[in-house]
């Protein structure tokens, strides 16, 4: 036993060197976390969607918007007759005949209406507090979207360290197993001391096809979110936004987590519309001109008529009552909506407090891992050392290998915890969006878009505000 201590020593170095190479080898053709978040953000089918039913949404504004303008149509109608005018004299009774009388003219015609109603006016103002929700909700689309591509991104890292350091144990296994065959043959060890050295590798060989089958499934998701196969990853590093205390990260959330935004704009939405119900109940004015010119053009007659009218329309019995049974629904509904919110924001304080924890078990779990790879270092040294001294054999090398590697393992899923708790509690907070992580991309903002889309008229320009 003292004669194969060094080659133990030896086959322990040459395992670690394999990790290294791995390692290394998988960081030549490196795609960092950022530039995977661009393509992401740049391609994502799903994103691009919800773009679209942003901007559907924004289209919908500029039809309620139109009704409150003024209705102007003209119509024009061209007409042409010959009618016969039959002589009577003595040649009709022979045969007939006649004279035409032609006719032919052009009639012409414009008409302006004008809707004067708080309901119109007010269900613009109600329509833009729905299409904001639909900018809170493609905003919250796209931070779930980064984090899924942030989880897969992590996924196949750590898949890739498990294969990694398990199949350098494997390799320390596999010559271990052949110098415990030697020294059986030679009559310097049992046959025990084999079939140890054998469970040890099947058991390691058991652990890198679980971790094939995980890398297997992280790459399918990678490939699914990304369009593209992982390459080399590298290693990121925490996002720059966290909070330096729990208190901060609470109001940070309440301020800027998209569920809580969508829940203050549904009852900014619900108020408006108890506003635009109350508009039932008040009168509506129409005012209407019109001018009809109607021209002979072979005649040469014509006439013109103008004609102006004005109406109000005053709700007095029956539809009364059902407006005020909406508005007792709209009250409702605004109670309710209150009471959502407080929900909402308790809600997202209980998610920042649980993200907060997980962070923070997941850094100290992280630092009791690495003291664990120390003290398991420290082990196989010792191990080694009696193994050369006779009083251990190369079962407790074995052993405390294993301890390493185990510990080696954890601790690397241990870095992969701190940063996915790192980004869940960013995510948490409402700041992972495109523009909060400074991705060099176009940002696609809801709200600038529709600036950019919405008519300009008199109508936007008096109730868009």
């Amino acid at each position: 036993m003292v004669r194969n201590a060094p080659v133990l020593r030896q086959v322990l170095v040459a395992g670690i060197t394999l990790v290294g190479l791995m390692s290394l080898t998988r960081g030549l053709q490196a795609e960092t976390l950022g530039q995977a978040l661009v393509r992401l953000y740049n391609t994502s089918p799903d994103l691009m969607t919800a773009r679209y039913v942003a901007e559907n949404s924004n289209e919908i504004f500029n039809q309620v918007a139109a009704n409150a303008l003024p209705q102007v149509s003209s119509t024009w109608q061209g007409s042409y007759e010959r009618a016969y005018t039959e002589l009577l004299s003595n040649e009709l009774v022979e045969g007939s005949s006649g004279r035409p009388n032609p006719s032919g003219g052009i009639n012409l015609g414009i008409s302006v209406t004008q809707t004067i109603s708080p309901v119109i006016s007010g269900g613009v103002v109600q329509t833009r507090k729905s299409i904001e929700t639909g900018w809170v909700g493609y905003d919250q689309s796209e931070q779930q979207i980064i984090l899924n591509g942030i989880v897969a991104y992590l996924g196949v890292i750590r898949s890739r360290q498990s294969i990694s350091l398990q199949s350098g144990n494997i390799t320390l296994l596999e010559n271990q197993l052949s110098a415990a065959e030697s020294r059986y043959d030679a009559g310097l060890g049992t046959r025990t001391d084999v079939a140890q050295v054998a469970s040890s590798l099947a058991d390691a060989r058991a652990g890198v096809r679980q971790a094939d089958g995980d890398l297997a499934i992280s790459r399918a998701t990678y490939r699914q979110l990304f369009g593209v196969e992982p390459q080399g990853l590298v290693f990121p590093s925490l996002p720059g936004n966290l909070p330096p205390n729990l208190p901060q990260a609470i109001r940070t959330a309440v301020a800027n987590n998209p569920s809580v935004m969508a829940a203050e704009i549904a009852l900014e939405e619900a108020i408006a519309k108890k506003k635009v119900t109350e508009a039932e109940l008040k009168p509506s004015y129409q005012v209407g001109v019109s001018a009809q010119r109607s021209q002979d053009v072979i005649g040469g007659n014509g006439t013109t008529n103008l004609s102006t009218s004005f109406g109000v329309s005053i709700p007095i019995y029956g539809n009364r009552q059902i407006s005020k049974s909406k508005i007792r629904q709209d009250e409702i509904a605004i109670r309710r909506l209150r009471e959502q919110l407080k929900a909402t924001k308790s809600s997202v304080e209980l998610q920042v407090i649980q993200a907060w924890n997980q962070y923070q078990t997941a850094q100290a779990v992280g630092g009791a891992r690495a003291a664990q790879i120390t003290a398991a270092e420290l082990s196989l040294r010792g191990s080694s050392a009696e193994l050369d001294a006779g009083t251990k054999t190369s079962t407790d090398v074995i052993s405390s290998q294993q301890s390493l590697t185990q510990a080696q393992v954890a601790a690397a899923n241990a870095r992969v915890d701190v940063l996915q708790g790192a980004y869940n509690l960013v995510a948490a907070m409402g700041l992972l969006s495109a523009k909060d992580l400074g991705l060099p991309v176009r940002y696609y903002e809801p709200e600038k878009e529709f600036e950019n889309r919405k008519i300009q008229n008199l109508a936007t320009l008096l109730y868009d505000r």
